[in-house]
């Protein structure tokens, strides 16, 4: 190995191992936040039982490589349960975590499998600018995603929307890389690796119009497009892979009659129909396609909380005020560098289709639809993001004069502290525009508050000798499993038996999502309350998503 390539290497390595570990701390003292209390014991299950039944609208590849783990460990499962023969996946999940088994260990466990993808995809990023344009380029772009927020945050949690972005993003270079250099073995990795995307992700799909607008981009049409529906035809074999080649939700005859395409028509025929065709012509698993039309009709209708305001309908400019919150400052100065040098040269960066056709496509599509409640789902974005402006930085590097140069040093040093001033709470960060410790006034639920923050309110209450609080908790991870002795006020999931009163001097611990009152709208007393709160400075905030305050006042609830 070379003395540049062995440099290259050692950077790349340290540049991974900072992320990592920051990642890593970012999660370790963390409860599992919404979605992972149903996904990791969703995938021990396909796992284990080769039944699909708890959550059908995320595919299962990434539920599975977050279970993989588990197998090695010992996992205790009743043979009989109430919620697994009921399929309510978040009541299965709080048993399994937090009766039945250590659930702070396994999704330790879970998140360090994830956690390896973030990784790769970093790694990716890096290489591929190192590749395409120098060394500098590539060492920028690592310095950006080791630091990258979104990256830090969502890296390791056990959902789809990291492994999403890692492989939209390697299916978009495979294919450009056929493009320029047709062959057979290219066909056929890029063909499964589409496939792993669609297992991962039903979002992924749009890959498919995306794909067909970068061969139109380039000369003989035609046979590029014939290179694609080669790609695609190979495609099914990983779906059907994913669910064990089994068509069925699950082996129970009783159970797949609730997971018929009927019971989950979307409003567009178009796709209603699609579904069915693709079943009766035996294309794709019938779990597949309960998932996609379980997907789109869940996407069209869904309660959004933006800048103090709620709306079932969503706002069609919801992603691009999250970019201007959640995005380092520094970052979004580079990308509009990058747009800049773009304009500015555009016939040669016109070759460049592949790295600005893919964010703004994506970018377009998610402004369409009303799914407005998380950021996270802008992460197939920053790969492209990444790039865009790290060969701006070197580009501008490369042309200024020493007073221009210590600018763009200051811009990564200001890039670095603006992400690390939330340390470890990456999931709460907001750039300059917003205070952390208010950035639930302007979003909410994943963009803040995921309900990670358990093991912390625990902490807070030893260190200050509070022995029991009232909690208004969002979230489904089980307050008792951490210690915290509490009586539960309303919130979201609802609790089982909550208290209907406040008296003065109680302590109350209330997640940021229910003091905005997202998703409490069919409950008056509990909104009436949440509004009491709002009057009242908080004695604490814990990871800027749980506020704590000393009740003034007296609430009665139903």
């Amino acid at each position: 190995m070379t003395p540049g390539r062995a440099a290259r290497a050692a950077a790349l390595l340290l540049g991974t191992g900072l992320f990592a570990g920051l990642a890593h701390l970012g999660v370790r003292d963390t409860s599992p936040t919404f979605d992972e209390v149903a996904h990791l014991p969703a995938g021990y299950t396909h796992l284990t039982r080769l039944d699909f039944r708890l959550v059908p609208e995320q595919p299962p590849l990434v539920k599975d490589l977050a279970a993989l783990p588990l197998l090695a460990m010992d996992v205790r499962v009743p043979e009989q349960d109430a919620a697994w023969a009921r399929r309510r996946p978040y009541e299965f999940g709080r048993r399994f975590l937090f009766e039945w088994n250590d659930g702070q260990r396994l999704a330790a466990a879970g998140r360090h499998a994830m956690l390896a993808c973030a990784v790769l995809l970093l790694g990716l990023v890096a290489a591929c600018a190192s590749w395409r344009w120098g060394a500098a380029v590539g060492g920028v772009a690592l310095f950006l995603g080791a630091l990258h927020p979104d990256l830090l945050a969502h890296g390791p949690l056990i959902t789809s929307d990291v492994p999403a972005a890692l492989s939209m993003f390697a299916s978009v270079l495979l294919f450009e890389r056929v493009l320029a250099r047709p062959g057979a073995f290219g066909v056929l990795a890029c063909g499964l690796l589409l496939g792993a995307a669609f297992a991962v992700k039903f979002s992924a799909l749009i890959l498919v119009p995306l794909l067909a607008g970068l061969a139109l981009a380039r000369g003989r049409r035609l046979p590029r497009l014939g290179l694609l529906a080669l790609m695609l035809a190979l495609t099914p074999l990983v779906v059907w892979g994913a669910y064990a080649f089994r068509a069925h939700v699950t082996p129970d005859p009783a159970v797949n009659e609730s997971f018929t395409l009927d019971h989950e028509r979307p409003s567009s025929p178009l796709v209603f129909e699609g579904a069915l065709l693709a079943q009766r012509l035996g294309l794709l698993p019938d779990a597949y396609l309960y998932g996609v039309l379980r997907f789109a009709r869940h996407s069209e209708r869904r309660r959004a909380f933006l800048l103090g305001e709620q709306s079932d309908e969503g706002w069609w400019y919801y992603f691009p005020v999250t970019l201007a919150l959640k995005t380092p400052l520094p970052l979004l100065l580079l990308a509009g560098a990058a747009a800049a040098l773009g304009l500015s040269d555009w016939r040669r960066h016109a070759r460049d289709a592949w790295l600005w056709l893919p964010p703004l496509a994506y970018l377009a599509l998610s402004m369409t639809r009303s799914l407005n409640i998380g950021h996270r789902h802008l992460l197939p974005l920053v790969p492209f993001v990444l790039l865009g402006a790290a060969r701006a930085f070197v580009a501008l590097w490369r042309r200024g004069r020493p007073a221009a140069r210590g600018a763009l040093v200051l811009l990564l040093v200001w890039y670095g502290a603006s992400v690390l001033r939330v340390h470890p709470h990456y999931l709460a960060y907001f750039n300059e525009l917003v205070r952390p410790d208010e950035g639930h006034r302007f979003l909410v639920d994943s963009n803040l508050d995921w309900g990670q923050d358990l093991p912390g309110l625990k902490a807070y209450m030893d260190r200050n000798g509070i022995a029991k609080l009232k909690l208004s908790y969002f979230g489904t991870a089980e307050p008792r499993f951490y210690g915290i002795q509490c009586e539960r006020l309303p919130g979201y999931p609802p609790p089982p038996d909550p208290v209907g009163a406040v008296e003065p001097g109680d302590v109350v611990a209330v997640s940021a999502t229910n003091l905005e009152g997202v998703y409490l709208s069919d409950d008056p007393d509990a909104l009436r309350l949440m509004r009491r709160l709002k009057r009242q400075t908080p004695l604490a905030t814990i990871g800027y998503s749980i506020l704590v305050y000393r009740a003034e006042f007296s609430w009665r609830g139903r």
